[in-house]
């Protein structure tokens, strides 16, 4: 498990991801148990049957990003680069493991952020939805034969779908 920067490589689901995130899980709640509110598995691992790059996506929820110098300080000692926030403002961005080797990223969000509501919205939509799940598949596998070694035209590729997807899930799921 793990994949070259820059590379798009999707592998079929994998049971042992969920393992792999509750291994992760177990070790960020005591290394950084002072500033957590909530943890999330989420991204295409998070996703039962999805085919997905095998990088582990963790959501977790601080009270504020101001705390971010502080962690970063401790993630350190645990091979997590602080990536800033990638364009996305309400966001802060890690990466583990060396360029050639990432294993799992974190996302680091307030609460009721627009973050927050798109990874776990998303997740849910398409465990309750499966013909989105088909759609996010074959769509994923089409961007990864094309876009290869052009990681950014993959995500761009993904976009569009993932936008309505949100969108359909905000709709169902808003009080």
């Amino acid at each position: 498990m793990a994949l070259q920067r820059g590379i798009v490589e999707l592998v079929p689901y994998d049971s042992n991801w969920v393992k792999e995130y509750e291994k992760e899980k177990e070790l960020l709640e005591r290394v950084l148990k002072d500033f957590i509110l909530e943890i999330h598995h989420v991204g295409s691992t998070s996703i039962k049957g999805l085919w997905a790059k095998p990088i582990i996506d963790i959501l977790i929820v601080v009270k504020s990003l101001d705390e971010i110098p502080k962690i970063a300080e401790i993630l350190k000692d645990y091979d997590y680069e602080n990536r800033g926030p990638q364009g996305i403002e309400d966001r802060i961005f890690f990466a583990k493991g060396p360029a050639d080797a990432r294993t799992h990223y974190i996302h680091f969000t307030e609460p009721k952020s627009n973050t927050y509501y798109d990874l776990v919205y998303f997740k849910r939509y398409l465990n309750d939805h499966s013909e989105y799940l088909k759609k996010y598949q074959d769509l994923k596998q089409k961007l990864a034969k094309e876009y290869t070694n052009e990681r950014p035209k993959y995500t761009l590729g993904k976009k569009e779908f993932i936008t309505n997807v949100i969108n359909l899930a905000k709709e169902e799921y808003d009080d």
